[in-house]
């Protein structure tokens, strides 16, 4: 028996503009049942990708399809990606009852480096940015309520 491949629920990212392709994320409601750990990254990841999205540093790339290659190839569109692809595995591969396996750990990893990239302060992103060729950070800046929100990445409840 061949391992089932998990089904990742989205718009179609040739059509929908970012904005349209966030909010269809932030409209799912958890899971009621879910275990606090789950509901914990659920929660932070979908405020993250409200906070994201609308930042400042989005206007260039929140009218644009998921598809199209960003406008504004900053550190805030590379969080936001990074953050709203997370939770798309978040849903798609982890039992919401039973976080485990590998699938839990390596969501509990992207959310850690997704916290270490947003608070650091070493210029570690823009570097990263930059070798691939992405130039656009000059000025940009997470905001506060960013940064405490990406704070609480690695507070699992006990």
């Amino acid at each position: 028996m061949s391992a089932q491949r998990p089904i990742y629920v989205s718009p179609n990212p040739e059509t929908t503009k970012r904005d349209a392709f966030t909010e269809f994320f932030l409209e799912r409601p958890c899971p009621q049942e879910a275990d606090p750990k789950y509901k914990h990254l659920f929660d932070v990841h979908q405020n993250l990708m409200r906070m994201l999205i609308n930042d400042s540093a989005m206007d260039a790339n929140r009218q644009q399809t998921f598809s199209t290659p960003a406008n504004s190839k900053n550190k805030v569109y590379f969080m936001w990606d990074f953050v709203t692809r997370t939770f798309q595995m978040l849903v798609a591969t982890v039992n919401p009852r039973n976080p485990s396996g590998e699938a839990w750990m390596d969501i509990a990893t992207r959310s850690m480096l997704a916290q270490q990239l947003i608070l650091d302060t070493t210029g570690k992103l823009e570097s990263m940015n930059q070798s691939v060729g992405y130039n656009h950070d000059a000025g940009i800046e997470f905001s506060q309520e960013i940064k405490t929100e990406a704070e609480k990445l690695d507070q699992l409840p006990q």
